[in-house]
């Protein structure tokens, strides 16, 4: 069978990876931000771990039972999520997270991600902010077709039925199309998952001790790459700057 083929079980081990490093990621960034005393209370995107990370689990699930579409249209909840959570974490005047949930009702009622432009994302110079920013839009109409009973997420359901892929029996194709779907959402959500805490912590986790990349599989991505090295001033990556450059361009997809 399709699904005991070492593509497929490599199709599901890349799933898994890309899961417990998005996860991992927004755990150590709790952790290690709640350390002030204060932020476990002021800080909207760490109060919303919880839902990303039941998001994160409920497609493992749908992806898994080859429930694609239900699963593109958790990934559109999540980054819609880490967007409007970052907005809220970047730009409230209150701290406790009901008064920033009646000063942002208007936002977190609407399906509308346009904030987005006016929000200023740390890192990336104007250039690449635009290009992410385009990026995440792009991701998100294209998600956004899978929401309602839209043309395109019927006649995909049923092409896919025509070819014998029915709930429950997508094979190799399917899974490794919605893995790079999976890879782009995930990556998006730890760039604004980096933008709604503290810079110290965003070095704490990409930066090792001895001032080398973390090795996590999102190090191939173009914009986490450049989050990473905004922290080339750090002591420990003053001998290794050269070698950092070149392996970013390696590492880069």
């Amino acid at each position: 069978m399709e699904l005991n083929s070492p593509k497929y079980k490599n199709a599901w081990g890349r799933f898994q990876t890309m899961r417990n490093c998005l996860l991992h990621c927004i755990i150590f960034s709790y952790h290690d931000t709640i350390r002030d005393g204060k932020s476990d209370k002021s800080n909207f995107f760490l109060r919303m771990v919880d839902d990303i990370t039941q998001s994160t689990i409920s497609i493992e699930t749908l992806a898994k039972e080859g429930i694609t579409n239900t699963c593109k249209r958790e990934l559109r909840y999540l980054i819609e999520l880490a967007i409007k959570s970052t907005i809220i974490t970047k730009t409230s005047t209150k701290i406790g997270i009901n008064e920033q949930i009646e000063e942002y009702k208007n936002l977190l009622n609407s399906s509308n991600i346009n904030p987005l432009n006016k929000l200023h994302l740390d890192f990336f110079n104007e250039q690449d902010e635009k290009e992410f920013k385009t990026d995440v839009k792009k991701t998100y109409g294209l998600l956004s077709k899978f929401t309602h009973a839209s043309a395109e997420q019927i006649t995909e359901r049923i092409g896919r039925a025509m070819n014998g892929k029915a709930i429950g029996f997508e094979g190799v194709d399917e899974l490794q199309d919605l893995n790079e779907l999976i890879e782009k959402v995930f990556s998006q959500v730890i760039v604004f998952i980096f933008n709604a805490v503290p810079q110290y912590v965003v070095g704490d986790y990409l930066v090792e001790s001895n001032g080398g990349i973390n090795n996590w599989y999102f190090k191939k991505s173009k914009y986490i790459s450049l989050i990473d090295e905004t922290f080339d001033y750090k002591h420990e990556r003053q001998n290794k700057l050269e070698k950092l450059k070149i392996e970013r361009q390696r590492n880069l997809k």
